[in-house]
């Protein structure tokens, strides 16, 4: 036995594809990584709820990779961070929360399957606010206001999101749910939905009042169509790494 033989160190285990693909994107620059993220993006959207057994490879390789680069030092980048209604949410707040969106909505442009309107005064406090700060950083450390708020409104029967990644603004997305009117019969009502890389899904219907806080930069999901005369209204917040420029950030 040779002295190299003696001494060889032991073989690694060979890289998954989702680490060669977070490999890869260290090496690039900034501008490729963006490209790089928004390919796997939308690799998600297709592949994490797609039945099909032959997406099984794909949809693990590309959630394990938007893990490995996930901005956020958590216990579990999946799945729900947070959910419920804040302190900080007060009958009377949230009473001119509903005030500003029905105004926002009545000049809410198309934008996808949905109409988006861009937040308001009182939107744009609590975007910024130390409340909502102290909040997302209770689950989600290091994480720092974009301050970006925007009101998304469903109105036409078949509108919804397809499964998806955010983009970098709102990687970590602060969801608000604030008005939901379901027609008398509805048996299934339109619901945000998590999809995972094992092709598992959770439904999450939303009460008014209630928040949500995920890593949307990480973690796929939808929601799933209206239907004839339902109505969905939404506020979102979206957050950034601390310390990331803010200019990456804006659209």
């Amino acid at each position: 036995m040779t002295a190299i033989q003696d001494h060889a160190q032991p073989q690694t285990e060979p890289l998954t594809i989702g680490q060669k693909l977070a490999r890869l994107h260290q090496e690039l620059t900034p501008a490729e990584q963006a490209n790089l993220k928004l390919i796997l993006g939308l690799s998600a959207g297709r592949l994490v709820p797609a039945k099909d057994p032959d997406a099984g490879q794909g949809r693990t390789a590309v959630s394990e990779a938007l893990e490995i680069l996930c901005p956020y030092e958590v216990d579990d980048p999946r799945g729900i961070q947070y959910r419920g209604r804040p302190d900080f949410l007060t009958d009377e707040l949230f009473g001119k929360l509903l005030a500003e969106a029905a105004r926002v909505g009545e000049s809410a442009v198309p934008f996808d399957e949905h109409y988006l309107g861009c937040g308001g005064p009182v939107a744009d406090a609590i975007a910024t606010s130390p409340e909502l700060a102290e909040l997302v950083a209770s689950v989600v450390p290091k994480a720092e206001a974009t301050g970006i708020a925007s009101y998304l409104f469903y109105r036409d029967a078949g509108q919804g999101i397809i499964p998806h990644i955010d983009t970098d603004i709102f990687s970590l997305n602060v969801l608000m749910m604030l008005a939901h009117d379901i027609p008398e019969g509805t048996e299934q009502p339109s619901a945000l939905y998590m999809h995972y890389p094992d092709g598992t899904e959770e439904r999450l219907q939303l009460s008014p009042g209630e928040v949500v806080i995920f890593l949307a930069g990480t973690q796929a999901h939808s929601r799933t169509p209206i239907c004839q005369d339902e109505r969905v209204t939404i506020l979102t917040f979206g957050f950034m790494p601390e310390g990331a420029p803010l200019e990456n950030y804006r659209r």
